[in-house]
């Protein structure tokens, strides 16, 4: 049987002999105490069967071989004529049929050891296929594991590569771009991303900063992926035709490929141009209170007798200082509408009250343009005072800054669903190009750096309120709106 050690096998050997040698005896001895001088061959042939199926076939053999050795002996001793009569067929059949059984145990011992073996491969076939099941899923898990972590960096790195406010590609080992920031498909389109090396070579014409051609192996895709370097090129954009003036700098990757990060060095000289004309605006705005400020204080210390002309230096000098402080709080206010700092409170206020307080800061500023105010209807609204304050400042201001000069500036206060204020002015109108970008950041239109608007835009949207240009020419007419504060409200 399987797993039989040699001690063991010639143990059951020696059972084997054992249990044959009282099978035998049995067989010859119940016969002949029974009077009928014979041997029984059925007895000790179920006792070798019964070895064989429990033992194996060889110890079957040595019980048939004892078994036989004793039964022989018996009757000879006990009847040497039993040998020689007709009983002695029993023992013949004895033998012949003994060594029969014990081929059939044998056989049926092969099948079993075979069926044994089967059974014991299957079930280490089991085994195995179930310790690779759990190294399957545990391999599984970790990949799991590993794709969403490499799905979360690569999120992240997304993140912050569209946080960059320059343009940023990322290329492959075979200098295909696989990535673009919105920066860079703001500036270059999808050229970078969805072209060949060389056919965005034909299309860009890549060149030095004095306008030579670069040879292929400077091309920034490719040098990037050989060595971190930094450099001026001159590029063509496939959407406009136009020539860009770009500073590159290029990073390889472990993997293969490279990142390139670019800057519009046209965008940055605009950007220095237009930060010296904001302060040079703000230099000037502040200048003029400032300056009127200063001679009332000097005129009052001149005039110091007359307490009724002090009195008016000191008055004229405190609205300059508020209009100076008027300048410096739009500023503060574009610079938190610009960070997304805005805060407003939404509570009933009297528009009329704002208008009025829109008008005494336009007069702060110098202004003496006549101003007609028409009222129909409710007055109170829901919003934010002082934002509603701003607002219509800056379109009074707007409004006096560019309408004829004995022209005056129409304010209208209409009641209903929503309070209407419209402010119209005199002047040539807006541009069809100009309206469509009124309300962006920083857009001029000639005086100032049209920061105006951008804070009206912004103070309405905080408080919940809206502002759209209503008509462009003749004269421009700008509609702010706000919910109407429900009856009985306290303004």
């Amino acid at each position: 049987m399987p797993g039989t050690t040699p001690a063991r096998a010639r143990l059951r050997q020696l059972i084997g002999a054992v249990i044959g040698v009282p099978a035998g005896a049995a067989g010859v001895l119940i016969p002949f105490l029974a009077g009928a001088g014979e041997f029984v061959a059925s007895l000790p042939l179920v006792v070798i069967a019964w070895v064989g199926l429990r033992l194996g076939w060889r110890p079957a053999v040595w019980s048939y071989l004892a078994a036989g050795t004793v039964s022989i002996v018996l009757i000879a001793i006990l009847d040497p004529e039993a040998l020689r009569s007709p009983h002695a067929l029993r023992l013949a059949a004895f033998v012949v049929l003994a060594p029969v059984i014990i081929l059939l145990a044998r056989g049926l011992q092969g099948a079993l050891e075979q069926a044994e073996a089967t059974r014991d491969a299957a079930v280490a076939a089991q085994a195995e296929l179930s310790a690779r099941r759990v190294e399957l899923e545990r391999t599984h898990a970790q990949l799991s594991a590993a794709w969403r972590q490499a799905d979360e960096t690569r999120a992240r790195l997304e993140e912050v590569a569209e946080a960059i406010p320059e343009p940023l590609v990322v290329f492959d080992a075979e200098a295909r771009g696989t990535y673009a920031n919105r920066a860079a498909l703001r500036t270059f389109g999808r050229s970078f991303t969805e072209r060949s090396v060389d056919e965005w070579a034909r299309l860009s014409e890549p060149r030095d900063e004095r306008g030579a051609a670069l040879d292929r192996s400077e091309w920034p895709q490719l040098r990037g992926a050989r060595e971190a370097f930094r450099r001026r090129l001159l590029v063509r954009l496939p959407m406009s035709g136009r020539d860009l003036l770009i500073d590159v700098e290029g990073t390889p990757v472990p993997d293969g490929g490279c990142v390139l990060l670019l800057r519009d060095v046209g965008k940055e000289v605009d950007e220095r141009r237009r930060l010296s004309r904001f302060a040079s605006f703000v230099a000037h705005e502040l200048r003029n209170p400032l300056a009127v400020a200063k001679a009332r204080i000097e005129l009052g210390q001149r005039n110091g007798g007359g307490a009724r002309q002090g009195t008016d230096h000191g008055a004229r000098a405190l609205e300059s200082v508020d209009a100076a402080i008027g300048i410096l709080e739009r500023l503060e206010l574009f610079s938190r509408a610009e960070a997304g700092r805005l805060e407003a409170v939404r509570e009933p206020f009297d528009v009329r009250a704002a208008v009025a307080t829109g008008l005494e800061l336009l007069r702060a500023r110098g202004s003496e343009r006549r101003v007609e105010v028409n009222v129909t209807g409710t007055t109170l609204a829901i919003g934010d005072r002082a934002l509603a304050v701003q607002a219509i400042t800056n379109l009074l201001i707007n409004a006096d800054r560019y309408s004829e000069s004995e022209a005056p500036i129409q304010v209208s206060i209409r009641g209903g669903e929503a309070l209407e204020v419209r402010v119209a002015d005199d002047g040539p109108g807006i541009a069809d190009q100009l309206a469509d970008v009124l309300f962006r950041e920083r857009v001029s239109s000639g005086r100032g750096l049209g920061i105006g608007l951008y804070l009206v835009q912004a103070a309405m949207q905080a408080q919940g309120g809206s502002v759209v240009l209503e008509e462009r020419r003749p004269g421009a007419v700008f509609l702010l709106r706000w919910p109407s504060a429900p009856d009985g409200a306290g303004a």
